[in-house]
């Protein structure tokens, strides 16, 4: 058990990492829109560049996981990452900040996959499988919290470069640990399909559904992590209060994702706690829309929902995944993840404008999780309960 522990701590501190080079952006934007003379579609675009490349390159380097092993594509997620962090942090012209992004999107997606990966692979089949995969899932919502709690004050008491800085020292420190202490774990699976077409070809067809659950799941939160801060500041919040009540939106996910796993692989309540979860968001974010009042505990509720669906999720996959497939499924889902985080909040900023209410973008966003929920629903009874 205290060797998984080590593959635990290796696949958590990679999405840690991933989260980071994620989440830095959003809390600096209003310091670098000043100091570069930034539009704020400009800025937009730079969130979205690194989901788009995302979608591209995720299967393939699931597919070159199952190939190669953990350790060198994990060695050159973390360099590329490093490089892109680097290049972000030095550039002065909008092009280069741009092209960065791009970059950064190989080495952040790569991470993703290789931390599910990892945890799935070293606790499958145990009772702990659910535990450690609701672990997992606390890594992004502490990258979000850092984000949005440290970021912010750092940009304005430093600069946007320094929370950039700190990234680039975080994914060193992971990529030293990792050279120093990472071994490969003794494969256990059958031989991996000769191309990635074959490999995608072979995936069980409800992996496929479930990626489209992560999928509407992403595009209807991302709604809302997207533009609850403006919310809150048009309702009278200043920056730095919006910026603390959103982070409640991570008190659930961070505080019982463990718990959450654990509970729904154990039941084989997967199936029912995702679809659960996607329907509570879609109720608690259109009334967050018309009431103004009791913010907190509507955040609250949908805080639970972000605890839930990820844990459902993640411990439903690996029980859909057959042989040495798991990176290759993980990069699935990473890049219905993507597709989501790409069209989501963008839908959502185009309907405000054209509206001129949240109240009309968070019914949209509602309806996006309700098709999730739908979609939890097409699964085959027998592949969620046998899960």
């Amino acid at each position: 058990m205290n060797k998984k522990m080590w593959y635990l701590a290796a696949g958590y501190a990679l999405t840690v990492a991933f989260a980071l080079a994620l989440q830095f952006l959003p809390p600096v934007i209003p310091v670098m829109k000043q100091t570069l003379s930034m539009t704020a579609g400009q800025a937009g675009m730079l969130m979205s560049s690194l989901a788009l490349f995302g979608i591209v390159v995720s299967p393939l380097v699931g597919y070159l996981a199952d190939r190669w092993g953990g350790r060198m594509v994990g060695l050159l997620g973390l360099a590329c990452l490093i490089a892109a962090e680097a290049w972000f942090v030095l550039s002065t012209s909008y092009t280069n900040l741009l092209m960065a992004r791009l970059a950064m999107g190989i080495g952040a997606a790569t991470l993703s996959i290789l931390g599910a990966q990892i945890i799935s692979q070293n606790f499958a089949g145990t009772r702990y499988l659910g535990a450690a995969m609701g672990t997992m899932n606390t890594a992004v919502p502490a990258g979000i919290l850092i984000s949005q709690l440290g970021f912010s004050r750092l940009a304005a008491a430093r600069g946007w470069q320094a929370p950039v800085w700190a990234c680039l020292a975080f994914t060193c420190i992971v990529a030293a640990t990792y050279v120093v202490f990472y071994r490969e774990p003794e494969s256990r699976h059958d031989e991996v399909p000769i191309s990635l077409v074959a490999g995608l070809r072979h995936l069980n067809p409800q992996l496929w559904m479930l990626g489209l659950v992560w999928l509407f799941w992403n595009a209807g939160a991302l709604v809302l992590l997207t533009f609850a801060n403006d919310l809150l500041v048009g309702r009278g919040m200043s920056p730095q209060s919006a910026g603390t009540m959103a982070s409640v939106l991570m008190f659930f996910p961070i505080v019982g994702s463990t718990f959450m796993g654990h509970v729904l692989d154990h039941k084989g309540w997967q199936g029912r706690g995702t679809a659960l979860a996607c329907l509570m968001f879609a109720g608690f974010v259109v009334l967050l829309g018309v009431f103004s009042s009791n913010v907190v505990v509507l955040f609250l509720g949908v805080s639970f929902s972000f605890a839930l669906a990820p844990a459902g999720i993640f411990a439903l996959a690996p029980h859909l995944m057959h042989g040495r497939e798991s990176g290759l499924g993980y990069g699935l889902l990473a890049g219905m993840l993507n597709v989501g985080v790409l069209f989501g909040p963008a839908i959502g900023g185009i309907v405000r404008d054209a509206t001129g209410s949240y109240l009309a973008s968070f019914i949209m966003a509602g309806i996006l999780t309700s098709i999730g929920a739908a979609c939890v629903l097409l699964l085959r009874r027998p592949a969620v309960e046998n899960a």
